[in-house]
């Protein structure tokens, strides 16, 4: 009966350890040890019951099946190794005072187990690296625009909604090309992806290393400037027009308008920033188009 207690208390112990991991704490808010102090414990404490309850006949042996999936699937690699072979030195242990262990064929049973221990370990270890890989992948795509290989308007909320967050200024412009669909009309859409690509590299090299460029979608491309003043952004917003004037397809001849602002100037919020910077693209349009316009520049009879 004592025992059966040990391994009892020991399951308990290990269901609401998992349950806390799992359901309640958040690993952003604790170091390192304190995902490393449940494994470590629990190899005292296998260990301990294995010597308490039969040794090489202990039940609580295939505790330390648990343990190996635990540190092998939420561990790195390098973390996750010593655990799996201390899962076989634990499974060892009864060799050090149970002698009649060596006569029962335990041995013989740790030849097979051993091994398989650590080829368990490295295959849980290798299977969580691929789901990781295959998963970053998946996201790295979710936030890609396969035509221009820019961030896209998904990954344009993600960058806005961080740097708000962190109450810093931040700039966004909204860039529209002026007669793009001529081009899909008169040359077809592969001419009109070649001109979409084009307009990507040219804004790239416009913007500052810190800055990003995203296409929203259809010909319309953002630009998210750090620390954004109003200066540097107008001198952003002139070179971008400058740059894409000579933006050509045959006989077309392609210009830009653009629409910039910044938070928290002109606006609190992700979604008020990116209305605003709309509503600035919106004038620079009705105004004559190839110009930019910002939340100060806009007068509200442009639109009449």
């Amino acid at each position: 009966n004592a025992h059966r207690n040990w391994v009892v208390v020991l399951a308990v112990v290990c269901v609401a350890w998992g349950i806390f991991c799992v359901a309640l704490a958040k690993p952003e808010r604790h170091g390192p040890w304190f995902w490393h102090a449940p494994a470590i414990g629990s190899l005292f404490i296998v260990t301990g019951v294995v010597a308490s309850t039969g040794g090489a006949d202990s039940p609580a042996r295939f505790y330390l099946f648990f343990l190996l999936f635990y540190a092998s699937y939420f561990y790195r690699r390098h973390d996750a190794l010593p655990y799996v072979l201390g899962c076989v030195a634990v499974a060892l242990v009864p060799l050090s005072y149970d002698t009649s262990s060596v006569d029962d064929g335990y041995v013989g049973e740790l030849i097979v187990v051993c091994p398989a221990y650590v080829l368990l370990g490295l295959l849980i270890i290798k299977g969580k690296e691929l789901l990781v890989g295959l998963r970053e992948h998946a996201e790295a795509l979710a936030l890609l625009d396969p035509l221009t290989n820019l961030p896209n308007r998904r990954a344009m909320l993600e960058w806005l909604s961080v740097e708000t967050e962190r109450e810093s200024p931040t700039g966004l412009m909204i860039v529209d090309l002026d007669g793009f669909k001529d081009v899909n009309t008169a040359h077809g859409y592969p001419a009109g992806d070649a001109v979409l690509r084009d307009a990507a590299a040219r804004l790239q090299r416009c913007v500052r290393t810190d800055d990003v460029v995203a296409r929203l979608g259809g010909d319309e491309f953002a630009v998210l400037a750090r620390a954004a003043t109003p200066q540097a952004m107008r001198l952003m917003a002139e070179r971008t027009l400058r740059s894409l004037r000579d933006l050509r397809d045959e006989d077309i001849s392609l210009t830009a308008s653009v629409g910039w602002v910044i938070y928290p100037d002109d606006a609190q919020s992700v979604d008020e920033l990116i209305a605003a910077a709309d509503f600035c693209l919106r004038g620079a349009k009705l105004a004559g188009k190839d110009r930019a316009l910002s939340a100060l520049d806009w007068a509200p009879d442009v639109a009449a």
